[in-house]
């Protein structure tokens, strides 16, 4: 039992009593009157001290609150001196504890008064010692003395259960697609970003459920269904008390509407106690000005005396880093099993060890370590949360498919500071209506609004479906935003769909599970109004983003938060409500200020030390000028260093004076305008010379890239002078304090997208045309230059080097434009290079096609495509262009558009002087090749292969040379030539090996080991195998690994090693499920089927598998492979004769086949219905489907027709020839055929 010192309110007597418990015995102090030391005024003045003062922090604030701490100071020593100095044996007691050692000890205040246990008995004060709670082991409240009983609920130790709820009613419910003033109860002080953040970063597993709503209603509901879940409930900043609410010590909880729903906590405690929660935490938001601490304890006491074991109470609002250090303090020693009570007295001492508050009046020391408070009524000490750490020796097994997180971008400087209430505005305009438009001007913060509701709906799971944020910065439309919504959810093989396939995936993917979209920067896809062309995206563009809106708005499931600087959008039409973001409440801002404060060194010197740097009563001027707009504010404060906040203030009136409308931006505010401009003049001359420049960069600047234009010569002929590394790092950390520039990591930085305006409006002052011409071409030499570097990249760690281009798209996308505008060909080829491969990788043709599309119209603006490129000299960028766009969609077998893209290419090559012998027309021969050998016609193909040969096969292009010989190795294993197959693949390694290609020497062993397995040269087959693992494994490709295990499961299946196939495919699946690949995983399970069906008494195991495939499948949106599985299982079931199930999955896989047009798959499907109408004796019904099947093979030459004709032969001779004729014109209305007597294997 733990050792405690009590302080026993008597309350009847107004007196109290100390008590001390050794562990041992317990004595206590004769009852000592008592009279409570504070009145009402002296409870305003603290209430005041901890809501209002670091908001005003100068004049008269700052006298006032050095009264309250010299009162509070004296309260402590007072209450000390009534308790433990009052008679001989109260001291004793005291005395005994302090040798004992204070730390062993529990200080516990019990009273049935709210108003007594409200007291700050954390000031105890010592005069010789000082303040108590940092030496005693815990400070608690109990409603009654004496001994507690324990905590008996059992709590899971697999992970920490917590349930946030954050109510934040809006005092008048008004028409909700008006502006939002702001005003709303308790928007102030939550503390549920900070314990997100906590939680994130503890190293057991966590499960955080958001209460939505957040009505007293839906608590109970939730609460209910979850009994002795559980470890923590956190009600966050609760309001008490506004002048729309005038309950006594209730909670205001929301209503359905939003309005305030105050409830007693007598209600609150019984669903808690109900639910076995152990812990509560209560932190009050902003309370009104008839706010009462003696309220907020009644309510807490209440909670803890109902049954709930602890309650832990924070009543005033914490600032800035005390949020942080509380909850660090408080969660993660809870979730190691660590005391509560002494977890609260740990984060309290993290508070007095760190007291200096950031103010805009520099830091203060701040007395937040008095407020947090505990409540008890049982003895709890919770279990330690164990990390679950996976059985090294259990068979590797296939985990459920979870979306991914999608990466929600870089912030600013500060993140998103306060803004709750917006949050919450946000979220009841969309569930009012899905389309919600948020506008803002240049700088006011939207995107850090957009990004801090997106953070808060993935980390709080208020939509399950997953949290979309797409920037339209570049020229991407509907495709980005279905691609990058496609692949985070099912990956990359998403892709692999084409274009409209995609597209009605995602629609369908949204429409039934509730997702957040958000779409920042969308004043760039239409443009600027009355200005023609301006936009991104042009008129047909548009209309794809506001149809498929409008497809997600009616599936009512998602919602879409379009954010950008206009109101009226003309684009759009679907329905949606209009929100106009308002400027920054006086807490945020304070709070922004002092962030922006600290981060430019104003507060270097310590705690009020602002006076140094100008920080005094004017600020608050500068601010109320500044109206709450975040990047004025970030522009402004810096400048404190150097001038009184009067003086600013002052210049900033007059330029206001002078400013017209004509010479601001539209959407962009003319403080924001005038403050650039005059933070632009007080900068040196070399700064006001250089930035200017950085107007070429989109949006990210690496100083090395910058650093290799400024220091040559061209740059020094245009601006006057060069800069080395050194200039350019002060130059890019001076444009960084002023808040012209964010910092990304030392040598890298980030422009916010109100800059680019003013830095080119500046550079078109300061330089004429020609020299802008000139640093633009310095700028494309440069990034083709990186782009080049970028390539090398991209063959030696794929990885990297696509992070490296993704990072630098908008430059290189930027150079690339101005490359085409000048003319420079080649230098575009190479810019363009990097860019397309990075798109192939991640399969984002549809973005790629748009991108070739508009450099070819302005290639070949006419569509005289060859000639008219060769004519400007750009006919190399043409057929680079022109063939990659053939080679992918060949890859994507969109063979006819290959062909016709082929066909262009061979027509201006054959046209071209030796064009016969030229190795780009082997390269077109080739192509061919490979499109007749995806149509089958391998005749044709292998003279398409053959032709290229007889052009380069003497030539140094040996790896063009080895592609053909595996193409005509590819077209004998077709054809069943499996030596000849063998040959080819062997002259192809040949190459391949003296080129020391390991990647491509790979592909060739997996050929060599395949064809080998035709032959059912099994040993040799595995052989190959793993001779392409070693090189696969020693390499660490474990995507192309997946498939080589693949092969060698199938190789130890075909020679009926069952136990060891078994073995390798669920390799296969394990690596493959681990590195997401969605349809690699769908094949092992297929195979695990076939393999369990070829053991024979496995057919649930079979029927299983298969399933699950299936199911994978259509989650991919795959239905054709979908299709495959339902073949699989009629199969399965029709060799059991479960005809009626066979039959049931067969037409399931019909349609499927239907539905996606593959004729061939549809034949056999047709055939073995068949059969089951045969088996079942049904003639008629078997004939009328191998009619359809053999209609099908004979229109479109379906290798299986001689399997057709001979099902039809033994169904006539079974139902008889005259029958057989008769039954046959009647169906088809001509007459039967006569070839059908052919010998050939069942068609199954």
């Amino acid at each position: 039992m733990a050792k405690t010192l009590e302080i026993i309110h008597l309350a009847d007597e107004d007196r109290i009593q100390l008590s001390i418990f050794d562990g041992q015995d317990r004595r206590s102090a004769p009852a000592v009157d008592f009279t409570t030391p504070l009145d009402d005024s002296d409870r305003r003045e603290i209430a005041w001290y901890f809501r209002d003062y670091l908001d005003n922090p100068f004049g008269q604030a700052r006298d006032r609150a050095t009264a309250v701490e010299t009162g509070l100071r004296n309260l402590g020593r007072l209450l000390f001196e009534t308790v433990f100095r009052s008679n001989e044996a109260a001291a004793e007691c005291y005395a005994a504890a302090r040798s004992d050692g204070l730390s062993s000890y529990r200080l516990v205040i019990s009273s049935p008064k709210a108003e007594f246990l409200a007291l700050p008995w954390e000031l105890l004060n010592e005069p010789d010692t000082g303040y108590l709670v940092p030496e005693l082991g815990s400070v608690v409240r109990r409603t009654t003395a004496g001994e507690i009983t324990a905590y008996t609920g059992q709590l899971a130790t697999d992970q920490f259960n917590v349930l946030l709820v954050s109510p934040l009613p809006r005092p008048d419910v008004v028409d909700s697609s008006q502006a939002h003033s702001g005003d709303t109860i308790g928007s102030y002080g939550s503390l549920a970003n900070a314990a997100l953040s906590v939680l994130e970063s503890l190293d057991v597993e966590v499960e955080l459920d958001c209460l939505r709503p957040p009505t007293f209603a839906a608590l109970a509901e939730h609460l209910a269904q979850r009994p002795g879940h559980y470890h923590l409930v956190h009600l966050d900043g609760l309001a008490w008390d506004s002048p729309d609410v005038m309950v006594s010590g209730a909670m205001v909880f929301e209503q359905e509407d939003g309005s305030a729903d105050p409830v007693e906590a007598s209600r609150i405690a019984e669903l808690l106690v109900a639910a076995g929660v152990p812990t509560v935490l209560i932190n009050a938001g902003d309370i009104g000005p008839e706010g009462s601490v003696t309220d907020q304890a009644a309510a807490a006491s209440r909670i803890a005396e109902a049954g709930v074991p602890l309650v832990v109470s924070v009543p005033f609002p914490l600032r800035g880093r005390a949020r942080d250090l509380f909850t660090r303090g408080l969660l993660q020693p809870m979730a190691q099993g660590e005391d509560v009570t002494t977890a609260v007295a740990q984060a309290r001492k993290a508070l007095m060890d760190d007291p200096e508050r950031s103010s805009i009046a520099g830091k203060v020391v701040y007395w937040d370590w008095i407020t947090p408070i505990v409540y008890q009524s049982r003895e709890y000490l919770p279990q330690a949360i164990e990390s679950q750490k996976p059985d090294p020796l259990a068979p590797p097994s296939s985990q459920p498919q979870t979306h991914q997180t999608e990466q929600l971008p870089q912030g600013g400087p500060y993140g998103l500071v306060g803004r709750r209430a917006e949050i919450r505005h946000l979220e009841r305009l969309m569930q009012e209506q899905p389309v919600v438009l948020m506008a803002g001007n240049a700088g006011s913060g939207k995107s850090e609004l957009a990004l801090g509701l997106a953070g808060w709906f993935q980390k709080t799971g208020g939509r399950t479906g997953g949290v979309f944020y797409t920037t339209f910065e570049g020229g991407a439309g509907l495709e980005r935003v279905v691609h990058e919504i496609g692949t985070s959810v099912a990956g990359l093989p998403f892709a692999d769909m084409d274009g409209p396939q995609q597209r009605r995936w995602v629609v369908e993917y949204l429409n039934e599970h509730p997702s957040l979209m958000v779409w920042d920067g969308i004043q760039n896809i239409g443009g600027s109004p009355g200005v023609e062309n301006s936009g991104l995206l042009d008129i047909p563009e548009r209309a794809e983003l506001d149809a498929f809106l409008a497809e997600i708005a009616g599936g009512g499931q998602s919602w879409a938060l379009l954010v950008g600087r206009n109101e009226e959008v003309s684009w759009l039409s679907t329905p949606h409500l209009s929100y106009r973001l308002p400027e920054l409440n006086l807490h945020d801002r304070m709070e922004l200020a002092s962030s922006i404060l600290e981060a430019s060194g104003l507060f270097d010197g310590g705690s009020n030390d602002g006076a140094s740097h100008h920080l005094d009563a004017d600020c608050m001027e500068l601010l109320d000028q500044l109206n709450g707009h975040p990047l004025a504010m970030q522009i402004a404060l810096p400048l404190l260093k150097e001038l009184p906040a009067s003086v600013i203030s002052g210049e900033l009136t007059g330029r206001l004076e002078q400013e017209t409308a004509s010479s601001g931006e539209e959407g962009r505010d003319p403080i924001l305008t005038v403050l650039m401009e005059y933070s632009f003049s007080r900068m040196s001359r070399r700064q006001r010379n250089h930035l200017p420049f950085l107007s070429l960069f989109q949006r990210r600047i690496m100083m090395d890239i910058l650093t290799h234009i400024t220091q040559e010569r061209v740059y020094r002929t245009v601006m006057g002078e060069e800069l080395g590394w050194g200039a350019c790092r002060s130059l890019l950390r001076t444009a960084r304090d002023s808040g012209f520039l964010q910092a990304i990591t030392p040598s890298v930085y980030q422009i916010h997208p109100s800059f680019p305006w003013f830095y080119g409006r500046r550079l078109s002052q300061q330089v004429a045309g020609p020299g802008i011409r000139q640093l633009e071409q310095e700028f494309v030499r440069v990034y083709a230059d990186t782009a080049d570097y970028f390539m090398e990249s991209l063959y030696e760690n794929q990885d990297s080097g696509a992070t490296a281009v993704l990072a630098e798209e908008g430059n290189l996308t930027q150079a690339l434009g101005l490359a085409m505008e000048d003319g420079q060909w080649d230098t575009a080829q190479v810019l363009v290079q990097p860019l397309a491969q990075v798109y192939r990788m991640q399969k984002r043709y549809p973005e790629l096609r748009r991108l070739r599309r508009q450099l070819l119209q302005i290639v070949a603006p006419e569509g005289r495509g060859g000639p008219e490129a060769a004519s400007k000299g750009a006919s190399d960028l043409w057929l680079y262009l022109l063939g990659t766009e053939a080679s992918e969609a060949t890859e994507q077998l969109q063979l006819e558009r290959s062909e016709e893209l082929n066909r262009q290419l061979l027509d201006y090559l054959s046209s071209l002087p030796d064009g016969d012998s030229d190795p780009r027309t082997a390269a077109v021969y080739h192509q061919l090749g490979l499109i007749e050998q995806h149509r089958w016609h391998l005749d044709e193909a292998e003279g398409w292969f053959q032709r290229s040969l007889a052009i380069i096969e003497q030539g140094e292009d040996r790896a063009s040379v080895a592609d053909d010989y595996f193409g005509i190795g590819q077209i004998y294993q077709s054809q069943r030539r499996y030596t000849e197959a063998k040959e080819w693949f062997s002259k192809a390694l040949d190459i391949h090996q003296r080129e020391q290609d390991l990647e491509e020497m790979v592909k060739d062993y997996r050929a060599l080991g395949l064809a080998a397995q035709y032959k059912f040269e099994y040993e040799e087959a595995e052989s190959w195998y793993h001779r392409a693992r070693e090189i696969l494994e020693e390499n660490r490709d474990e995507e192309n690994a997946v498939l080589v295990f693949h092969e060698l499961g199938t190789v130890y299946h075909a020679r009926y090693l069952f136990e060891e196939a078994e073995t390798w495919y669920q390799q296969a699946l394990s690596l493959s499920d681990r590195l997401g690949m969605e349809n690699q995983v769908a094949v092992e399970f297929h195979h695990l089927g076939l393999l369990s069906q070829a053991r024979g008494v496995f057919i649930d195991d079979a029927v299983e598998w298969f399933d699950l495939a299936r199911e994978r499948w259509e989650k991919l949106g795959d239905r054709r492979s979908a299709g495959d599985e339902c073949r699989a299982l009629g199969v399965l079931f029709h060799e059991q004769q479960r005809l009626d199930e066979a039959e049931d999955y067969y037409r399931q896989a019909q349609a499927a086949f239907e539905e996606v047009q593959d004729v061939q798959r549809t034949a056999r499907t047709y055939g073995q219905l068949g059969k089951v109408a045969e088996d079942r004796g049904d003639l008629p019904g078997a004939l009328e489907w191998a009619t359809r099947t053999h209609s099908l093979a004979v229109d479109h030459g379906l290798a299986l027709l001689p399997q057709v004709k001979a099902h039809l032969a033994e169904l006539r001779d079974k139902y008889g020839e005259e029958n057989f004729n008769q039954w046959w014109r009647g169906y088809t209305g001509g007459d039967p055929p006569t070839d059908l007597d052919v010998e050939t294997e069942d068609p199954a």
